[in-house]
């Protein structure tokens, strides 16, 4: 059982992390060079395209995160004892900021901007250096968190 949800862990966290490393690096750079309504529909369409699969690979990966959590004993009273429960908490921590960051960049922020453009509203240059700031935020969780994963993994073997 432990085997086959360390497998299905690592595999969907695989896909949210090379799937995020594609868009960020291939995906948006290519459709930065579009203008006007064309950059916009490109990015709307990549967005609405990656969710299903980002988003179900995420959900995969925290609960049989928090699954694989439960069976080595994560939960028990004596959290914070050892380097495991420690760094385990940490990597908690952030999968929560991941989250939190991730879906205030794709369910906040890209809307916003979006309907901003579209109005010729001022404020979109502004609400445009957010969502990168978020962006990049929450791409440095997403790097960060699976290195965590592999520091957690060390102590069990």
């Amino acid at each position: 059982m432990i085997t086959t949800l360390r497998i299905v862990h690592l595999l969907s966290s695989m896909v949210w992390v090379g799937g995020t490393v594609a868009l960020v690096f291939v995906g948006v750079p290519a459709i930065r060079n579009l203008e006007g309504e064309a950059r916009a529909t490109a990015m709307r369409t990549l967005g609405r395209r990656w969710r299903p699969l980002g988003w179900s690979a995420m959900g995969i990966a925290i609960v049989s995160g928090l699954w694989l959590t439960d069976l080595h004993g994560g939960f028990d009273s004596g959290a914070y004892s050892t380097d495991f429960d420690r760094t385990l908490m940490l990597k908690s921590v952030l999968v929560v900021l991941l989250v939190a960051g991730a879906l205030f960049h794709d369910y906040v922020l890209g809307p916003r901007l979006q309907r901003e453009l579209r109005g010729g509203d001022a404020a979109a240059p502004a609400t445009r250096r957010r969502l990168v700031v978020v962006g990049w935020f929450t791409f440095a969780l997403t790097i960060l968190v699976p290195i965590l994963g592999a520091l957690v993994l060390g102590d069990l073997i």
